[in-house]
């Protein structure tokens, strides 16, 4: 994270405010998700100003084709300070390009309607952590208009002197951390185990291999091979004891200049267990997740996370004591957390699931429900929840079912409480007033992917729209009328706190990348705090400038959720025509998981796990929920069970198909993907 930098020209941004559709932004907020809405999803746009009625023209005939009536969003909403207006436009199913103007003559972004909208922001929000790589040139053929020699490949990296070690190792590779060139180990492991719980929970919509980076085409899907050009660099951060260095950086923070041009030795600061604790939670992660892809690769990840857990072992007080801070004359990212047993516990069920490891089996469950069970969402600074959610979506002989069950009410409580702080939003932001710091977006959005899980474990479907509501907020249905995300949207981001981006020369920035936002504690740049007089409502202390980096940086673990919320609901417009949805209260006495191989050729394996006898049966569907199979299973005691689904002699084509569990005519289960390839 940077604390410094050179102010970027505005290149005249205030007149970039901006003109859309022909219409200008300049009086109120007509706020709409930028990249769009699905034909049959619910589409409401919230007002800042009040007016009686709301047109909905096409763009490019400016002809109007609907008229809808507007209503309260909220009155004195807490988060802006105003009264804050709504415009429920869900009757506009006809796929198009459209924007909004209201009786007052404000109006909106444009926006489109189709169900793809969101596959574009996923795609670029992943192709982002392309542009974030270091070490390597980014060809013209993958990068565009935004490639660039490669970096670091000489100054990666000296051991300061206050590390365990001397001398030099080759420490090439990774990401740019955010708007600096750093390379922090906290930060990897929180987005690459982002990137990989979304793979390992929802596979299905997760397997595109043609993203444009040079890795696609392989048959490994692009969110797998850019996690792991991370985690081979996380690799040789760790020591010979086990425990990881905390970061590669210079002294201070580097100027505004193009990667390669990046002069000056690199340092490795010195071994932290909270690094350690990330390290081997996302290794052992990726031991499962990469097994079945490169079995080599991922013994390999699994040796370092048992290393990393006994350098824990050995270390139970938090190193260094205290935890991490910068020495005297270094200034960069610090990452300060003095705290590490949020590190040791994602640590022990991560590697408990991927081991079955006893002894970090026992430290899970001799912990998790201290201090509480899921009582916030995931940061850098606090792993918690991803501690829970590893174990309650795991699946392990000798797995404790009970604190499943804890967990999953205590999940499912959470979610309830951010409906209810979505419902008193008049932008409909699942996060409190008091939350609205440094990097707010990336709290709304895990929050978002906490409700995706909420709603899988089986809440109400309302829990599917506050998450869609909070990918809504951060495209444009907020109190600026911004995308936060670069390149998304016609009025977004465009002058972020990102160094490639500020001396590339190229007017538009790096695309794909989303902005921290609103931050309420201004004080903390100096363009924030001549820009927003203090006392401004949370919600509204964003500056789009290059000098905010305290509102306006970018960083690979605000990226990361952005990836998993778009990715799930990019392939979830894909399967609406289905009967996917989810009953609100399927029992809890049942498991489906997901099938393994999958993708697969022929025949797959199916398995779940009941809780209680069950007489069930095994449906698959098509897309458009047309019966393919139905194949009974008779009575199965508690325990886990799996059958195979061959489809030799059925003659389907490739492509999705649903598969579920019922009994007694009734589905009893979740439903899994299950893509096919001939």
């Amino acid at each position: 994270m940077s604390v410094c930098m050179r102010k970027r020209s505005s290149l005249l941004a205030a007149a970039m405010l901006c003109v859309v559709a022909g219409e200008s932004l300049a009086g109120g907020v007509v706020g709409v998700n930028q990249a769009g809405y699905a034909r049959l999803a619910p589409k409401v746009a919230i007002l800042s100003q009040h007016a009686d009625s709301v047109f909905v023209l096409a763009a490019q005939t400016r002809t109007v084709v609907l008229r809808v009536a507007t209503g309260v969003a909220g009155l004195g909403d807490p988060a802006t300070g105003i009264d804050l207006y709504s415009a429920d436009c869900s009757s506009l199913v006809q796929p198009g390009t459209y924007y909004l103007k209201t009786s007052g003559g404000d109006s909106s972004a444009a926006f489109t309607v189709s169900d793809s909208v969101y596959l574009p922001v996923f795609r670029a929000a992943l192709k982002g952590f392309y542009y974030q790589r270091c070490g390597m040139s980014l060809s013209p053929l993958h990068a565009g208009d935004w490639w660039h020699l490669a970096c670091h490949t000489t100054t990666d990296a000296a051991f300061h002197a206050t590390a365990e070690s001397t001398g030099t190792i080759a420490s090439v590779g990774g990401w740019h951390d955010a708007g600096d060139y750093g390379k922090y180990i906290v930060n990897a492991g929180i987005s690459v185990g982002t990137l990989l719980l979304a793979y390992e929970y929802f596979p299905g919509r997760f397997q595109a291999d043609n993203l444009l980076i040079p890795e696609s085409g392989n048959g490994i899907p692009d969110i797998l091979d850019e996690a792991r050009y991370e985690l081979k660099w996380m690799q040789t951060m760790q020591a010979a004891s086990g425990g990881v260095f905390f970061k590669i950086t210079k002294p201070q923070f580097e100027s505004f200049v193009m990667p390669q041009n990046d002069s000056g030795q690199r340092y490795i600061y010195r071994l932290s267990s909270t690094a350690t604790g990330d390290f081997a939670a996302v290794m052992a992660r990726a031991a499962r997740v990469y097994h079945s892809y490169d079995s080599l690769f991922a013994s390999s990840c699994l040796s370092a996370a048992q290393r990393a857990w006994a350098y824990l072992l050995a270390h139970p007080a938090i190193v260094p004591a205290g935890g991490f801070t910068n020495p005297a004359g270094t200034a960069t990212g610090e990452y300060g957390d003095g705290n590490d047993g949020d590190e040791r516990l994602w640590a022990a069920a991560e590697l408990y699931l991927a081991s079955g490891d006893s002894g970090a089996h026992q430290y899970f469950l001799t912990s998790y429900q201290s201090p509480g069970i899921i009582t916030g969402t995931m940061t850098w600074a606090d792993v918690r929840a991803l501690a829970q959610c590893a174990y309650l979506r795991g699946s392990r002989s000798g797995i404790n079912t009970t604190a499943q069950d804890r967990i999953r009410q205590s999940l499912l409580s959470y979610c309830t409480s951010l409906s209810r702080l979505r419902d008193e939003s008049g932008f409909r932001a699942a996060i409190r007033t008091t939350d609205y710091n440094w990097g707010s977006n990336s709290q709304i959005l895990n929050n978002a992917l906490l409700l995706i899980l909420g709603r899988t474990e089986g809440g109400p479907e309302g829990f599917a729209q506050a998450a869609l509501d909070q990918l809504h907020y951060v495209l444009g249905v907020n109190i600026h009328g911004i995308s936060f995300v670069t390149g998304t949207g016609a009025f977004a981001t465009r002058f972020p706190h990102h160094r490639p981006s500020g001396s590339d020369g190229i007017v538009a920035p790096v695309p794909g990348l989303l902005a921290g936002g609103p931050n309420r504690n201004v004080s903390q740049d100096p363009v924030l705090a001549a820009r927003i007089p203090a006392g401004t409502p949370p919600a509204r202390c964003y500056v789009d400038d290059q000098g905010s980096y305290a509102s306006n940086e970018i960083a690979i673990n605000w990226n990361a959720p952005l990836v998993a919320v778009a990715g799930y609901f990019a392939a979830e417009q894909s399967l609406t025509a289905a009967p996917m949805q989810r009953p609100d209260a399927l029992p809890y006495a049942i498991r489906l998981w997901q099938n393994y191989p999958n993708p697969f050729n022929g025949s797959t394996i199916i398995s779940f796990t009941l809780s209680q006898t069950m007489d069930l049966e095994l449906r698959i569907v098509d897309l458009l929920g047309r019966p393919i199979t139905t194949s009974p299973l008779g009575v199965l005691p508690p325990g886990r069970h799996q059958t195979r689904w061959d489809t030799g002699r059925l003659g389907l084509s490739s492509g999705y198909y649903v598969c579920s569990l019922a009994s007694g005519g009734r589905r009893v289960s979740d439903v899994r993907s299950l893509l096919l390839i001939r």
